[in-house]
């Protein structure tokens, strides 16, 4: 039976899957680089520095922080997890039927790293290659493919070509992986993937788990943006209406820009009272601010009603929450650090959190409304108690990491989480 179960955004954080960058950075080249969705090739040895660090800290406060790499070789030790898997890649990358066949005999560990890594076919003399499957450098941001409300998923149906594959790794992890396979299929609350891999078109159904907040174990709160389109919504808050626990649904109007392609790129929880957000669009005395759609799942039909502003939609919720302006009260500093994702901050437990160090406004911020600012590695150095009762900002090197356009939230997949009481 499955374990996961995450009602929140801030509890204390059990269990959550990562992803180290590895060869898939290192095999991405300049005419890959934009339609893989990067601005520029990152250096992996440092983005793996980086990462490294970044996994002490969640290990200083999680029981189990788990590569998806890892967990997807362990699912792929089942015969018919491995046969189903196959199947899907090769249609998904139009294989033959011996390059299917190549897959198939590969051992679980080696298949899980081609099809991360990307599976390269070079000339002997080295001259000249072609990827038979493109390698998924964007896995990086474990947060996209799935996102775990309460004891069910959603399953990601992504937006572009370039994250395809992701999904079809989570899809077989929720399958069939020992400890974290679920007990049902009822509990896969958003699906388009596995009806379209039947042959079911399934139009423009797409989200991705960047959109997706869980605010408590009766609400959630989805973007409407770039990569989550509003039919997309609107299916998944049908399906957690017959399925699930949650009552209500708040859908957030999103600008379509790169820039803010997610909700959690914009607003974030911290603790109990406070959230992190980009002023413009979250700060209900703002003219950007975005209105929300607020879909109560409760009663016998999906009831819907229009609201100002998220924070006033969660107040109304019974969740007050008092903003802190990710940039501090500037504008320029604003705009500069919400595109190095300072408003992407990711909750280990009520009150401690981790960021990148390169948003420094961000961090007066934080330190103004009484969280102790501390680099990560000092943090190690020191040993020092991250569940102390203190309130923790714990940043981490991301020069090379905020390259690829995501923060820490965008890097974790929290699996299981305790009750927020």
């Amino acid at each position: 039976m499955s374990q996961i179960s995450v009602s929140s955004e801030i509890g204390r954080l059990r269990a959550v899957a990562v992803h180290r960058p590895g060869r898939e950075v290192d095999n991405m080249t300049p005419s890959l680089m934009h339609e893989l969705l990067f601005d520029d090739i990152l250096f992996g040895n440092e983005a793996r520095q980086e990462h490294d660090t970044f996994r002490g800290i969640l290990e200083k406060v999680a029981d189990q922080v788990l590569d998806v790499q890892d967990l997807l070789g362990q699912a792929l030790e089942s015969s018919e997890a491995k046969t189903y898997f196959c199947k899907r890649l090769a249609a998904l990358h139009k294989l033959s039927k011996s390059q299917a066949e190549n897959l198939l005999d590969l051992p679980p560990a080696d298949l899980a790293e081609a099809v991360i890594g990307g599976w390269l076919s070079e000339a002997p003399d080295h001259s000249d290659y072609e990827f038979v499957m493109p390698p998924v450098p964007n896995l990086l941001f474990m947060r996209d493919p799935m996102a775990v409300l309460g004891h069910g998923v959603s399953l990601s149906n992504m937006a572009t070509n370039a994250r395809r594959t992701e999904p079809f790794i989570m899809d077989c992890i929720i399958r069939f992986h020992p400890q974290f396979r679920l007990d049902s299929p009822e509990k896969i609350w958003f699906d388009v993937l596995n009806p379209r891999m039947k042959g079911k078109p399934q139009g423009s159904y797409t989200i991705e788990g960047g959109d997706v907040l869980v605010i408590s174990p009766d609400t959630v709160a989805v973007g409407i943006s770039v990569r989550t389109t509003q039919s997309a919504v609107t299916l998944l808050a049908e399906r957690l209406r017959h399925a699930s626990p949650f009552k209500t649904l708040l859908a957030v109007l999103m600008p379509h820009h790169r820039s803010v392609m997610h909700l959690d790129t914009i607003f974030t929880q911290i603790d109990s009272e406070h959230c992190l957000i980009f002023p413009p669009y979250l700060d209900p005395k703002h003219d950007e601010v975005l209105p929300v759609v607020r879909m109560d799942l409760a009663g016998p039909d999906i009831g819907v009603v229009l609201k100002p502003s998220l924070l006033e939609a969660l107040a109304d919720e019974g969740m007050p929450l008092k903003p802190i302006f990710s940039g501090g009260i500037s504008r320029l500093d604003q705009e500069r650090e919400q595109w190095t994702d300072g408003a992407n901050a990711f909750c280990l437990a009520p009150g401690v959190i981790l960021t990148y160090g390169r948003n420094t406004k961000t961090a007066e911020e934080l330190d103004r409304h009484g969280y102790t600012c501390v680099e990560a590695e000092t943090v190690l150095a020191e040993n020092i108690n991250l569940l102390d009762g203190k309130k923790y900002n714990v940043m981490i090197r991301g020069n090379e990491l905020s390259r690829a356009r995501g923060g820490p939230r965008c890097m974790t997949m929290p699996l299981i989480r305790d009750a927020v009481v």
